[in-house]
């Protein structure tokens, strides 16, 4: 938990919520949950230049509702279900926009050897590529997951129990292996 997380839940905690301003400021979030943001952005959308888009419709997503947060969760579970939502309103326009576009291999990783840099940079397209053919619902609940968000964390965001998350999970892990695997070849 942030800093920031800790400071809001036990002021919440303790009452003193009515007495302060809860909202934490949007510098002070975006300083801290940027990366986040162009994970998911990324997850969501595939050509780079949406990408942009989708996070700049994120960014002002989350800075619109900033002054609706009341410190009932943490700040980082409350600009997560943000931009998760954003980026499902997004990916549901595209439908509709029926747009294809080809994967553009942009993503970048430190390796110290170009081989191994090759090697991460292709594992990655492919997790990427089988994360997005993933139903949305699971890809959702792969990419939360995989950035290190706790059940109940995830069950705050996609609205589901803290037990349909953890079978739902399951049944997505799976998913995106059968896809790696038929894609990919076994792994």
């Amino acid at each position: 938990m942030d800093s920031m997380d800790g400071k809001l839940s036990s002021n919440v905690k303790h009452g003193w919520a009515s007495n302060m301003e809860v909202s934490p400021s949007f510098e002070e979030t975006i300083a801290q949950h940027h990366k986040m943001l162009e994970k998911i952005a990324a997850t969501f959308e595939a050509d780079s230049k949406l990408q942009q888009d989708l996070l700049q419709e994120i960014l002002l997503s989350v800075w619109q509702a900033l002054e609706r947060f009341k410190g009932e969760c943490a700040v980082k579970t409350y600009v997560y279900r943000v931009a998760y939502n954003r980026a499902l309103n997004h990916v549901a326009k595209q439908s509709r926009i029926a747009l294809h576009t080809e994967f553009e291999d942009d993503y970048s990783c430190w390796q110290p050897d170009p081989e191994q840099h090759t090697k991460g940079q292709q594992q990655l397209h492919q997790l990427l590529f089988a994360i997005r053919q993933l139903p949305i619902m699971q890809r959702q609940l792969v990419t939360l997951s995989l950035d290190g968000l706790s059940y109940d964390d995830i069950s705050v965001i996609t609205g589901l129990s803290k037990n349909n998350v953890g079978v739902k999970l399951s049944r997505a892990k799976k998913a995106l292996r059968d896809v790696l695997i038929h894609n990919f070849g076994e792994k």
